[in-house]
């Protein structure tokens, strides 16, 4: 150890040049000055950058210590996790559903892009700043992008900074409940048996069974799309689908294949007897022979059937019915569901036969006014089969 010519250490006169009447300051290799102080809770805390001169080192210490006299001082770790962005990333790694499960990849993967967008004005900013006329701005600026994307964002937000009550960061969320319900409103329209018999007489031969089995069995896009050879069998005439797993693509990630959007998703589907033949065709046709055979295999054999493979068909076939901007895939499960009700069968079985989670989710689908499950799916009423002349009379009725 080296010694100055009094004596003293190196060391020690490091030390005694550093110290100051409270907290230290202490030169870097660079020549500039950093600043700490050890905290009310024993940890030592440095600026948040190095400083100039002594004279202002000192100054922040000073703003530092008047803190922690007045009682308002806070560890500096505990501020940088109430920062927005990275709270919001512990709370998105925390969440689960509200059966306390994970959550969907497609919802994380959902939310992380809200978060990169229309939320990314809020990534850098501590909590207690974002106050309710600031999100009533910022929710006015994201109308223009959309209502029902301005409503989606304004929902995760408060989602969030609900959580950040409960932590005590702040006192009130800044977040109106009335903004989350902001929505586009686009009523659900399932097609009339005549349209959707268009439908089915003009798509492509390999996306035929599809509509029949979201018209018919209720299946949401994903389900049918993941389905294989193994999940369908044929007994006795009739045709039945097992339900229970979805693909969804995510951007960024690639193909996800899970269980469907809900557990009660799960279930097998009796198709009507007068379907047996399109699903044996189907298979015969079009279906590989080895039980894991996708049903419907994707253009260039990679993955599934993406969305924009299916619609090019499908949007052909709405626009030959004229309902192109009216009826949507999803719709078809509508169709499903108000059929099923308009033959009276009651909201436990329907929400059953859907595969929904809640009596809520169902109550959507309605759009009319336990038998056996053979029965149920026997008396669906079947498209017209020359559907064409209907659709022209009708239309020339209404004067379209």
């Amino acid at each position: 150890m080296s010694h100055a010519p009094n004596g003293e250490s190196s060391a020690t006169r490091a030390y005694r040049n550093n110290r100051e009447d409270w907290g230290s300051i202490r030169t870097r290799s660079s020549g500039r000055l950093q600043a700490s102080y050890v905290g009310p809770d024993g940890e030592r805390y440095s600026g948040p950058t190095t400083f100039d001169s002594r004279t202002d080192a000192r100054a922040w210490l000073a703003s530092q210590r008047v803190t922690i006299q007045r009682g308002d001082w806070r560890s500096p770790r505990v501020v940088t996790a109430e920062v927005f962005g990275v709270y919001a990333a512990a709370w998105l790694a925390q969440r689960v559903s509200g059966k306390g499960e994970p959550l969907r990849p497609k919802t994380r993967a959902e939310y992380q892009r809200q978060l990169r967008t229309g939320l990314a004005e809020f990534q850098t900013d501590r909590i207690t700043m974002i106050t309710p006329a600031r999100v009533r701005r910022w929710h006015a600026e994201r109308m223009e992008s959309g209502r029902t994307l301005a409503g989606a964002e304004a929902r995760l937000l408060r989602a969030i900074l609900n959580t950040a009550v409960v932590d005590g960061i702040i006192a009130k969320n800044p977040v109106d409940s009335n903004l989350t319900r902001t929505r586009a409103g686009i009523p659900h329209r399932p097609p009339t048996l005549v349209e959707l018999g268009v439908i089915l007489d003009t798509i492509e031969p390999q996306m035929k069974l599809a509509v029949l089995l979201a018209a018919y069995g209720g299946l949401r896009f994903g389900e049918w799309r993941a389905l294989r050879r193994r999940d369908v069998s044929v007994l006795n005439g009739r045709a039945s689908v097992s339900v229970e797993r979805s693909a969804q693509y995510l951007t960024g990630t690639g193909w996800h294949v899970g269980p469907p959007k809900s557990a009660d998703g799960i279930r097998t589907v009796t198709l009507p007897k007068g379907l047996t033949a399109d699903v044996e065709s189907h298979l015969a046709d079009r279906v590989g022979a080895f039980p894991d055979a996708l049903l419907f295999s994707p253009v260039g054999g990679q993955g599934f059937l993406h969305d924009r493979q299916f619609n090019k068909s499908w949007n052909r076939a709405r626009d030959a019915a004229g309902i192109r901007g009216q009826v949507r895939e999803h719709d078809l499960r509508h169709f499903y569901g108000s059929a099923l009700a308009a033959l009276g069968h009651g909201l436990p079985q329907i929400q059953r036969a859907l595969g929904h989670g809640t009596a809520a989710a169902t109550l959507m689908y309605l759009h009319a006014a336990e038998e056996h499950d053979f029965e149920l799916a026997d008396r669906l009423p079947m498209p017209s089969p020359n559907p064409r002349p209907l659709l022209t009379a009708l239309s020339a009725r209404r004067g379209v």
